[in-house]
């Protein structure tokens, strides 16, 4: 995995009928390919993402594993079809801070990640308070690039915030299908300045332009 954190998760980033044991969880990140992940969308775009999606999901197996194994109870959240919204998990884990994508920016590769998570009995795990990535919504309302290069408009200019604490960044109903015709899309990955030119030189800009 790139990076791992840790963090309860709430009630509300579960979905609609599913479940998990425990509300104790391990979030990971894996990189995707920069070079494969900037020709999407296109079959070998398709195909880094769906590489990553093995990978990170025996990792995440074998993590569950690994603490059975040592008496604690353990289950995996695929990083395909999973069991809760990974994004703010990993927000809330301190992995990074979720752009205007509605992805998880991180300091090591921006939204070039995919995520998963183990859900844990272990009740002790070094779950922190603070995150230092907040500025990357500033960034974010300011660029606007993967909402203007969006082939299907699907990103929203501003994220709706809803009142059970829930915030939608993108419309499901124009990316979805977009997203199952053409090679899992990934257009916002691949033009967002975090990935391309990387995060601390992204921090650089934004702290000179701060004064």
């Amino acid at each position: 995995a790139s990076s791992v954190g840790y963090t309860q998760v709430p009630e509300r980033w579960i979905f609609q009928n599913k479940a998990i044991l425990h509300t104790n969880a391990i979030v990971l990140t894996m990189e995707m390919d920069k070079v494969r992940i900037e020709t999407a969308p296109s079959q070998d775009g398709l195909e880094a993402v769906v590489e990553i999606y093995r990978d990170l999901g025996r990792i995440a197996n074998k993590g569950a594993d690994y603490l059975r194994e040592r008496g604690y109870s353990a289950h995996a959240g695929h990083p395909l079809m999973g069991l809760a919204l990974y994004p703010p998990l990993a927000q809330m884990a301190g992995l990074g801070w979720m752009g205007a994508n509605g992805m998880i920016v991180t300091p090591e590769h921006g939204p070039r990640v995919r995520l998963a998570a183990i859900y844990t009995s272990i009740e002790n795990l070094p779950v922190g308070t603070e995150n230092e990535h907040q500025w990357v919504e500033e960034y974010c309302a300011a660029c606007q690039i993967c909402v203007r290069k969006c082939p299907v408009e699907a990103i929203l200019p501003e994220p709706e915030r809803h009142e059970n604490g829930q915030i939608t960044y993108v419309s499901n109903e124009r990316c979805f299908p977009y997203f199952s015709d053409y090679y899992g899309c990934s257009v916002c990955i691949a033009v967002c300045p975090f990935s391309r030119s990387g995060y601390e030189k992204m921090k650089l800009q934004f702290s000179r332009v701060q004064g």
